[in-house]
């Protein structure tokens, strides 16, 4: 997949699994699975994303994550533009490395690279 590619959405949700019954009976979108405090969906088109419970529904809208490769040198680079990094990287939903960014508006966006099977906890 190229990098640059949205990768992964995620909506915050007071209750995820009624987000998820919601989204599939409103738009057709694939329950995946549940993952600690996220349903993980497949929305028509194949973007993945997840409804999770660890924060709340905001206005501003979903989070977005991009994929890249060289996760470590994105994120400096961010940083080097103005950006700031509020996560470090670490293991996300099936065996991905995030991170997540404000840009230099403040708004969050996530940064996702398929890790090696290596590097999978």
């Amino acid at each position: 997949m190229p990098p640059g590619r949205l990768a992964h959405v995620r909506i915050s949700a007071r209750d995820p699994g009624r987000a998820a019954r919601f989204y599939a009976a409103c738009f057709g979108w694939q329950v995946l699975r549940t993952e600690g405090d996220a349903v993980r969906f497949s929305a028509p088109g194949g973007l993945e994303g997840s409804f999770w419970g660890g924060g709340e529904p905001s206005s501003a809208g979903p989070e977005l994550y991009v994929e890249v490769q060289g996760i470590d040198l994105v994120v400096r680079r961010a940083i080097e533009l103005g950006g700031m990094r509020i996560a470090r990287v670490g293991p996300g939903p099936g065996g991905v490395l995030v991170a997540q960014l404000l840009d230099t508006e403040g708004n969050r966006v996530g940064v996702w690279e398929v890790a090696p099977l290596s590097e999978i906890p």
